[in-house]
């Protein structure tokens, strides 16, 4: 009998990804969710609408899943300090909305690095939350909300990087697209971060849902522990592009809208015990961004 997966956000840069990886499995039936009712997959069935309806959720909420993986979120920091209602419907109440109407035999819910403070970094899966932004504390109540309502969960607190097309504006496809057109950017010498590829965090939710792994919170990263300054500047290498421009400077609290931690390195020991084989380089990451940058 064939499993039932749902991609919720898989028209999204990491549902996208996720979708990528299940869409080779044997013996599944993958469900997507998405608000664009122009984006379309003909092996997928589509569900067209606002996760934070709880009537729209309905409307599925009779199909019983093999994983549901909740990708959907707005992730946008600025807009979820100056947009508040939009940043908790998307970040909370669609939670609330999945986890407490899907039936499902796992649930994995995307969470982020930016639960913490950075005050000291290589936080621990159990290191006390403390958000200094909206987008991270809708985040945490969504954690909340999948604790809730659910026992058989896997929290991802991650950062991830990747491009989606067309471009928009994460880091990668921002410090890509500004130094392809030689202009002059600030890298951060003073913020440190381990982040992972889309397109590896897809593997990794890919072994979640085939393998029994004990349900829980996981801190999920590479191995390597970097600023944003040098991971702008390993975009220039990999691609072969100048770093002339890029200019290292410190982080200014005083300039953001919305206030971002300094540091907010995971200790991924746990995830690494889990998945002994899986390659958590960042190098590794590159390579598949290179890789997947190259077929579009």
């Amino acid at each position: 009998m064939k499993k039932n997966i749902l991609i919720t956000g898989i028209s999204g840069m990491l549902g996208k990804a996720v979708y990528d990886c299940l869409s080779k499995l044997e013996n599944v039936v993958l469900h997507g969710v998405s608000r664009q009712e122009t984006y379309f997959i003909p092996e997928v069935k589509m569900f067209y609408g606002d996760l934070s309806s709880r009537d729209f959720v309905k409307t599925f909420s009779d199909i019983s899943f093999e994983s549901v993986i909740h990708c959907s979120a707005e992730v946008n920091v600025n807009l979820c300090e100056t947009n508040r209602n939009l940043a908790y419907n998307s970040n909370v109440k669609a939670t609330s909305n999945v986890f407490s109407l899907m039936k499902s035999t796992k649930f994995i819910y995307i969470s982020t690095d930016a639960v913490f403070d950075g005050e000291e970094g290589n936080y621990l899966e159990t290191s006390d939350t403390s958000p200094l932004n909206y987008y991270a504390e809708t985040k945490i109540l969504g954690e909340n909300e999948v604790k809730n309502f659910v026992d058989n969960y896997y929290i991802l607190r991650t950062n991830i990087y990747g491009f989606n097309d067309p471009m928009k504006n994460s880091l990668f496809e921002w410090g890509y697209s500004e130094l392809i057109n030689k202009k002059s950017i600030n890298g951060f010498s003073n913020m440190f971060f381990n982040p992972m590829y889309v397109g590896q965090l897809a593997k990794l939710i890919e072994r979640i849902v085939i393998d029994e792994v004990e349900f829980g919170t996981y801190n999920v990263g590479v191995a390597d522990k970097i600023s944003k300054y040098d991971f702008l500047s390993m975009i220039a290498s990999n691609f072969s592009l100048s770093s002339d421009a890029l200019a290292c400077v410190e982080f200014d609290q005083n300039k953001v809208v919305a206030k971002r931690a300094l540091n907010t390195t995971l200790d991924i020991s746990k995830i690494q015990s889990v998945f002994k084989e899986f390659d958590f380089s960042i190098n590794t990451g590159f390579s598949m961004l290179k890789k997947d940058l190259k077929n579009e």
